[in-house]
């Protein structure tokens, strides 16, 4: 094949028309400044990207958070807020709700705070028994606290293992056939075991209430810790119980109101109470409800 000299005209219209490249170094120089050009537009627009996923993965860490960020921060205020008031409400309405009464509990219960020595210690005579004698005109109430105490000394006198029980059961036994249809549940006092059963004192609840039973048992068994020197009964919490259940009741007299007044300021005091002025107040409640 014979060789042809290249045709410039021809050549720029085969190549699409480009311009003729300088020749020698500068055109050298001139490819080489845009390979450079054009790498550091990529590795520019490389970090750009970067810098932009990374902002979408990472935390925020200035003030600045997206709508939705700053939806859940209301929500969670206003739930905060709510819960806040919640409590508040239920704060007040205890404040103003004055506690229930307590729920009267079994006598025996009373006989189980009393300090070792105070439960064994020798009987103790009954305030009523000063007054009045005769059981005929009692009413409901003092007879259901003429019961509560001597079941407390029906217990004493079991826990001393002694022959002075049985005559506590036959007095509960006589206060309870005075009652109409009560002839039934007094047989069950007859005997020193029958008297001492659960079952027995639950068939008591048609003859004496419960509550002012429950408080003839606690003035009963105050009136044999105070003369034992027994503080721990009055911090139980049977004891406080008790003490509140007393309160809350209408006042036979203005002597059980003032006895009532100053027991509670005895026993409020700091330190050990004054076991003398509360002995004198509580034989005076006893004498007072139980007649």
């Amino acid at each position: 094949m014979a060789e042809h000299e290249l045709d410039p005209e021809r050549l720029t219209h085969l190549v699409g028309g480009a311009e003729p490249a300088p020749a020698g170094r500068e055109r050298v120089r001139e490819i080489d400044a845009m390979r450079r050009s054009r790498s550091t537009a990529q590795l520019v627009e490389d970090a750009l990207l970067d810098i932009e996923s990374g902002r979408r993965k990472r935390k925020y860490s200035t003030d600045e958070r997206p709508p939705d960020v700053n939806i859940r921060r209301s929500r969670a205020g206003v739930v905060v807020l709510g819960l806040l008031i919640v409590v508040a409400m239920f704060a007040w309405k205890r404040v103003l709700t004055p506690p229930p009464p307590p729920i009267p509990g079994d006598p025996v219960e009373v006989v189980a705070v009393l300090s070792p020595a105070a439960r064994v210690s020798a009987p103790m005579p009954f305030e009523w028994s000063a007054a009045r004698s005769d059981t005929g005109s009692l009413g409901e109430r003092a007879r259901a606290i003429r019961i509560g105490g001597l079941i407390v000394e029906l217990e004493r006198a079991a826990a001393r293992n002694d022959s002075t029980a049985q005559p506590f059961a036959d007095a509960i036994a006589a206060l309870v056939a005075e009652v109409p249809e009560g002839a039934e549940v007094a047989g069950l006092f007859a005997t020193v075991p029958d008297a001492r059963l659960l079952s027995s004192r639950h068939a008591l609840a048609p003859f004496a209430r419960a509550a002012p039973m429950a408080l003839g048992a606690w003035l009963q068994g105050a009136r044999v810790a105070v003369a034992g020197g027994d503080a721990g009964f009055f911090a139980s919490q049977r004891s406080r119980e008790s003490l509140r259940l007393l309160l809350s009741m209408a006042a036979a007299s203005p002597e059980v109101a003032a006895a009532s007044d100053r027991l509670q300021t005895i026993l409020h005091r700091r330190g050990l109470p004054d076991f003398a002025a509360a002995a004198g107040a509580l034989d005076v409640l006893q004498r007072e409800l139980a007649n």
